[in-house]
């Protein structure tokens, strides 16, 4: 259970779930493929930019001497 809740509150877990989600029901809202697509490139940007802050906030704590 404790894993399940350490997932949800990663933000790029979410936004992985939302393309996900978009991808599913992207074509049963009603957004084109391009809409669709144009979106999950966002979130994928998304991802890749809070996996980089991430990095730089483990980098931080080794520095502090707090990831030991």
């Amino acid at each position: 259970m404790n894993m399940l809740k350490e997932l949800w509150e990663s933000k790029k877990f979410r936004a992985a779930l939302t393309a996900m989600i978009v991808v599913v029901l992207g074509t049963t809202i009603g957004l084109e493929e391009s809409q669709a697509e144009s979106l999950v490139k966002i979130l994928m940007a998304y991802i890749v930019g809070q996996g980089i802050a991430d990095n730089g906030k483990e980098a931080e704590k080794v520095r502090n001497g707090g990831g030991l």
